[in-house]
């Protein structure tokens, strides 16, 4: 639950006839496109009978659109590459997701890129597997053309959306990125997709859909639950039932503990990949992981997170076990945790990583009931380490698998909510959790809702609480 995991970056595009362009383009450009994307939210398009989010309009004019140079040329003596063009490709695609047309989905694509086509037919069979309210592939807007300075072949990397809401799961839709490759053979011949890739822009304040989701993999089979959602590998079909249940049990165990104010969503969307390739690109070395996604509208750089993706590392033992006798479903309680409050983030601030880690993972263990670092705890105290000041965010090492020695931090974090709950109820502690996710830097007034104390002095109780708890 630390850091979202970085994907592969993707590969270069096909070289391209680079000449003099009489528009402005590159890669300088399709930056531009899709940060305003993503940050501004209006900068990709669809038509009125369409399901794009609402709001469709330009960038503001603090981003400039793509510039001319001179005078337009005739369409007649050059090469080009309309906003027509790249809109018709992606309506007929949506069309075909929608309907489950196989053909049509693949019908932009070259003919002569074999696995590019086997790729996207895998990608709309596991499409079509999920309850999506609302779904659609969106060109930015801000550009008339790109073009080259002849008649001759012409390429271009254009940053397409995918405008996607979770039926049960997102409260509104959120956005995955992909880079098309789009060329043209020469004045007349037909746009024709000649690549994708996954599109992670770092640079945008928001966070988008991490490349690769779960549909963007292997062949999927998917499990559906009251509160649950699960995606696996179709290979690993026979064992997703007993996973779906266990993720239900303890989607259900979060929510009786939950004494806060109101949360959605109440159901979950969770992947369990257990191929070592996926695994390490969507995991690295974490078992499990809480990813908040954004809203794709306009506004998305300042509200709060619109929904969640749960990770598992089906092929690890610390997903199979737990160290937690009661439930044997520690890691699932603990990752979902993050899922069930993640609304009250301010995306602004998980963008930047500004929440605070300690209160996540603080809850996460609470609710959990894991006490699976007491022992690295009591060393800490033993070894003269503990400051008996409350947890910063520095105190949570980066952790790698199996290092109880890291994990002191973790346990006093959790004693943390724990001891609000204990002292001052349930409700206080869920209180707590939502004022700090939604400004980290409210710790104070924070302390002084929940207990009534200034820091100082609860700070004192509080110590008191944690040397008791792990000194024996």
């Amino acid at each position: 639950m630390s850091d979202t995991p970085t994907a592969d970056a993707p590969t270069e595009a096909a070289p391209r006839r680079r000449r003099t362009p009489l528009l402005v383009v590159g890669g300088i450009v399709t930056a531009a496109l899709v940060v305003g994307a993503l940050t501004i939210g209006g900068a990709f398009d669809g038509d009125g009978d369409s399901t794009a989010p609402t709001a469709r309009e330009r960038p503001a004019e603090s981003t400039p659109p793509p510039a001319t140079s001179g005078s337009p040329e005739p369409p007649s003596t050059v090469t080009r590459i309309t906003h027509a063009d790249v809109k018709a490709l992606t309506d007929a695609r949506t069309r075909a997701l929608r309907d489950g047309d196989a053909t049509a989905f693949v019908s932009g694509i070259d003919p002569a890129n074999a696995e590019l086509m086997a790729a996207q037919h895998r990608l709309l069979a596991n499409l079509r597997l999920f309850p999506f309210a609302r779904a659609e592939f969106l060109p930015p807007t801000g550009l008339d053309a790109v073009r080259a300075e002849d008649a001759g072949a012409y390429s271009y990397d254009m940053v397409i959306v995918f405008s996607h809401q979770l039926d049960g799961i997102d409260s509104e839709p959120a956005a995955e990125t992909y880079t098309w490759t789009l060329s043209r053979a020469s004045i007349d011949a037909p746009v024709q997709i000649t690549k994708i890739v996954g599109s992670n822009p770092t640079s945008a304040p928001t966070r988008p859909v991490t490349y690769p989701a779960a549909w963007d993999g292997d062949e999927l089979a998917v499990v559906e639950r009251e509160h649950i959602l699960l995606a696996v590998a179709a290979t690993d079909r026979d064992r997703a039932a007993a996973w779906a249940d266990r993720a239900e049990l303890a989607a259900k165990r979060n929510a009786e503990a939950w004494h806060g104010p109101a949360i959605t969503p109440r159901r979950f969307a969770v992947f369990v990949p257990t191929k070592r390739e996926t695994v390490r690109r969507v995991l690295g070395d974490k078992a499990g992981f809480c990813e908040l996604v954004t809203p794709a509208r306009p506004g998305g750089g300042s509200m709060s997170p619109v929904g969640a993706r749960v990770t598992f590392d089906g092929a690890d033992t610390a997903f199979a076990s737990s160290t937690n006798p009661d439930t044997g479903i520690g890691l699932l309680r603990r990752e979902l945790a993050e899922a069930m409050v993640g609304q009250f983030a301010q995306s602004s601030l998980i963008g930047g990583g500004g929440r605070s880690r300690w209160v996540s993972e603080g809850f996460a263990y609470y609710l959990a009931g894991d006490n699976s670092y007491r022992g690295a705890a009591r060393a800490e105290l033993r070894a003269g380490r503990f400051s008996g000041k409350l947890p910063v965010d520095t105190d949570l090492l980066p952790m790698v698998k199996g290092d109880q020695g890291a994990g002191a931090g973790f346990h006093v974090s959790m004693l943390t909510i724990r001891y609000l709950a204990e002292k001052y109820g349930a409700a206080k502690a869920d209180e707590f959790v939502v004022a700090m996710y939604a400004n980290p830097a409210s710790l104070d007034a924070a302390i002084k809702a929940a207990s009534g104390l200034e820091r100082d002095e609860f700070e004192a109780g509080w110590a008191g609480y944690v040397r008791a708890e792990i000194g024996g």
